[in-house]
């Protein structure tokens, strides 16, 4: 049978230069391990944000005339659009952030089962930010948009456009620039896009 002997009690020693040549062997084998494993871990990852525009449709915001909340003199008419962030896979939320729309007559009074998600629009660059940041809930007035008529029905446009941007005042809060496009081409654009509320919930803090 083979038997191991023991170096030690034999008096065999490993002169130095051949310790020395096993130790860099065995550095050089787990250097180019790590390598493999990793090739960008010299790498700087980016700390960004990005989000792209996103669109309410004629026909979601149809779906509220049909429930008849747009309906002149009614006490619950809705005046106000509620923006919410929203994210269907928090995996990825860096990139594909949309929002969440709630009707309402005000800012604390809402018809949450008209809520209603607004779709990614790739038709626009995506707007990328860094450092701090708030995703607040974002406001604006339906009646500013100019798109509900005196009756109650909608004049004729393709959808409303989001576009995500820095709010003036203060820059950690993402608001956004509102297009309406109708028949493929943008028709115009509301005065004032959208505030973060709170803190600058209009009215009463109407700022711009």
């Amino acid at each position: 049978m083979f038997k191991l002997t023991n170096l030690r009690k034999s008096g065999f020693i490993l002169p130095a230069p051949v310790w020395i040549a096993l130790l860099l062997q065995s550095s050089l084998l787990i250097s180019c391990a790590d390598n493999k494993r990793d090739p960008g871990s010299t790498a700087t990852a980016k700390n960004e944000f990005k989000m792209n525009c996103v669109t309410l449709t004629k026909a979601q915001m149809q779906a509220w005339v049909d429930s008849g909340w747009t309906k002149p003199g009614s006490p619950g008419r809705i005046k106000t659009l509620l923006l919410q962030f929203t994210t269907l896979d928090a995996g990825g939320i860096k990139s594909n952030m949309q929002l969440t729309a709630y009707p309402g007559s005000s800012v604390t009074e809402v018809k949450l089962t008209g809520n209603t998600l607004l779709a990614i629009d790739n038709s626009c660059p995506a707007k990328t930010f860094s450092g701090r940041l708030i995703l607040a809930n974002n406001e604006t007035n339906i009646d500013s948009l100019n798109l509900v008529k005196p009756d109650g029905t909608l004049r004729n446009f393709d959808f409303i456009r989001f576009i995500p941007q820095q709010y003036s005042i203060n820059s950690a809060y993402i608001t956004f620039r509102v297009e309406i496009v109708t028949d493929g081409k943008v028709e115009g654009t509301a005065p004032s896009g959208t505030y973060p509320c709170p803190p600058y919930c209009c009215p009463p803090d109407c700022q711009e």
